[in-house]
């Protein structure tokens, strides 16, 4: 008995944003002479100047999202720094294989595509398309600087403290509505007499 194969079908959604939130738990140390009654503040500060705009483990943590959820309070280390558990909400930018990316394209050299994402500014990506890997696609070649494109993530690599996360991607194709639509099917009408 023979079955057809089941091809698997790739799952291609275009997301609105780069960006999930994410509530990420971190100890930080503090000195005790900046420590006050606007505890809240300073531990704000402290986020955004060492977390936010940069990539940390969790990914590229946008500037200005982060928002404290709790902390604990301060235990003393060493006399002069106090140190604090803190758990607070950001959204992170993490693309993962198969993520569609709306881009535009910035550079085009020998070698490919350098585009970044078109919805944020500054942007926390910046997305690579060889032109090896697209030596059998037409329209490749029509591509130019400012055009916008989707790009589907293949691989991506960051270091701690980047400013942006680079990407390898692939072009897609943007498919035609016209071409897909299906044909309407003939209607049998009963007409009463």
């Amino acid at each position: 008995m023979d079955r057809p194969k089941q091809q698997k079908k790739r799952r291609d959604t275009k997301l609105e944003t780069i960006y999930s939130r994410g509530l990420i738990t971190r100890k930080i140390v503090l000195p005790i002479n900046t420590i006050g009654k606007n505890i809240r503040e300073v531990i704000e500060q402290n986020i955004q100047n060492t977390f936010e705009g940069k990539c940390i483990a969790e990914g590229y943590i946008k500037p200005e999202s982060s928002k404290i959820i709790s902390y604990s309070s301060g235990v003393v280390d060493r006399g002069n720094y106090v140190s604090f558990e803190i758990v607070f909400e950001c959204d992170v930018c993490f693309p993962v294989e198969g993520m569609l990316i709306q881009c535009v394209a910035k550079n085009i050299t020998k070698a490919g595509i350098r585009a970044e994402s078109i919805n944020e500014f500054p942007s926390p990506i910046i997305v690579f398309i060889a032109k090896d890997h697209h030596y059998n696609v037409a329209n490749f070649a029509d591509i130019k600087e400012g055009d916008k494109i989707t790009a589907r993530v293949i691989g991506q690599r960051f270091e701690l403290n980047d400013k942006y996360i680079s990407i390898i991607g692939e072009l897609v194709k943007e498919k035609d509505p016209q071409k897909f639509k299906q044909p309407s099917k003939p209607r049998l009408v009963i007409e009463d007499e």
